[in-house]
């Protein structure tokens, strides 16, 4: 049985919800932020489960070297386009995250806009963090932003709809389960006259289950942050930004 996120059409139906030209915008500036987080200075990065490309490109326009992998065939076409459109630089793979194996080592990693907790066995999830380790050189680091289990817990909402500038109506009916572990929500996007469906689920994980993995794979020197650019994580905070280094 595919997983949700292995599905090609819901994707394409409902890029334009996910990936607007602002969150494009954002993401360069994320991406300079993620260099300041880190601290140490890096030549290449790579970003798993990169998605459209969103920082792929600020990070190929920050001069790194870059390699980006997700598993969406349609997904990496989008990346390949806008990648092309501003003349940049980088290496596209489409790879589930569990059987990629890269022939380098990297100066940073990144998992990025809550592309964590995909795997139904949370195993498999430590397995991303563990590869992370693995695939960084030393002294190299790791960035993963989540929306956490705290955030679901204080923001979630039973249900509720976005409306969007080119008519599309999507409501969403979100629900935290297996004792606040896994975070399962329910699209359906109106576009024209026409209603598209969209079930998926993940695990959330809290900063300190975050903290605990990612020591278990091997890395030190880990701070919590509640956004790129650096601010605490409170309860104020929308994001999980996690920074960790490999020895």
């Amino acid at each position: 049985m595919n997983h949700w996120f292995e599905h090609e059409d819901m994707w394409r139906i409902f890029y334009d919800c996910m990936f607007d030209e602002d969150s494009f915008i954002r993401a360069g500036k994320e991406c300079k932020n993620i260099l300041k987080l880190c601290a140490t200075p890096a030549t290449s990065v790579l970003d798993l489960g990169c998605g459209p490309g969103r920082h792929i490109m600020g990070f190929a326009r920050a001069g790194l070297s870059v390699t980006g992998v997700d598993l969406s065939a349609y997904l990496l076409n989008q990346a390949a386009h806008h990648v092309e459109q501003e003349n940049l630089d980088a290496t596209l793979v489409q790879a589930d995250l569990l059987a990629y194996a890269p022939q380098q080592q990297f100066d940073l990693i990144t998992n990025l806009f809550s592309s964590f907790g995909y795997y139904d066995d949370s195993k498999d999830n430590q397995k991303i963090l563990n590869h992370a380790f693995q695939w960084l050189k030393p002294a190299g680091c790791f960035v993963l932003d989540v929306f956490s289990k705290e955030q679901a817990a204080m923001h979630i909402e039973p249900v509720h709809c976005t409306e969007y500038d080119n008519g599309d109506v999507r409501f969403e009916r979100p629900l935290l389960t297996d004792n606040l572990s896994v975070y399962s929500n329910e699209w359906i996007l109106v576009r024209g006259n026409r209603a598209y469906r969209w079930a998926y689920q993940h695990y959330v994980y809290s900063a300190c289950e975050l903290t605990t993995m990612l020591e278990r794979a091997g890395f030190s020197d880990i701070q919590v942050y509640g956004s790129f650019e650096g601010t605490d994580y409170d309860m104020a905070a929308e994001r999980l930004v996690m920074v960790a280094h490999k020895p």
